[in-house]
């Protein structure tokens, strides 16, 4: 076999290698934002619930108003039966709302958390680490954890995370230079990236 052929493999190799990555750069990306768009959609059904739960509490108390109408207020009986039969009903129906939506919640939670798992299995980051969920600095090694102005080795530090520093993860994994980096927002709001083997998933 010449030179060619051998230089020829090598290049094609290379090529695939790259269309590979480029692919699982694609899914992350798009499992990035379904996990964005599954936590906006979790603070709408937060929102539903809370408008709900005021609802139902206002359904609550007029429930209890036709009651005491009955015997307080001189309302005939037909009026006030069917006012609290109303009341009755409208909270039944609440009740079932706020079931189904606390049952939708709960499967784009997990979603959430299976998406997140996903991006980490593929691009070989550590279990347990998604965007959305809570890291901490790890204080093996006592060393600071470096926070860059980009994914790699050869990106501006800012500063340094002292071991155990509480994290959000904001964005990520993203492979560069054999690690896996992390964009995230500290307590004090100071964002950046981190690689992600410096991090644990729950306090030391």
């Amino acid at each position: 076999m010449g030179l060619g052929q051998l230089f020829g493999k090598d290049k094609e190799k290379k090529e695939e290698e790259k269309s590979d990555q480029q692919k699982i750069g694609e899914t992350i990306k798009n499992l990035s934002d379904r996990i964005y768009e599954l936590q906006k959609q979790l603070q709408q059904r937060n929102s539903e619930i809370d408008q709900l739960t005021m609802q139902l509490t206002e359904a609550q108390r007029q429930a209890e108003a036709a009651r005491g109408a009955a015997s307080v207020e001189q309302l005939t009986l037909s009026a006030t039966q069917d006012a609290l039969r109303d009341a009755n009903a409208r909270m039944r129906e609440l009740e079932a709302q706020i079931g189904q939506l606390a049952k939708e919640k709960a499967a784009m939670e997990e979603q959430a958390k299976s998406a997140g798992a996903a991006i980490a299995e593929m691009a070989g980051g550590k279990p347990g680490l998604a965007v959305g969920a809570t890291a901490w600095v790890q204080k093996a090694g006592g060393k600071n954890l470096r926070r860059r102005s980009a994914p790699g080795l050869n990106s501006e530090v800012h500063d340094g995370l002292a071991p155990g520093t509480q994290l959000t993860l904001l964005e990520g994994p993203v492979a560069a230079d054999g690690y896996h980096w992390w964009r995230i927002r500290a307590a004090d709001g100071r964002e950046g990236w981190v690689a992600g083997e410096e991090l644990v998933t729950a306090p030391e």
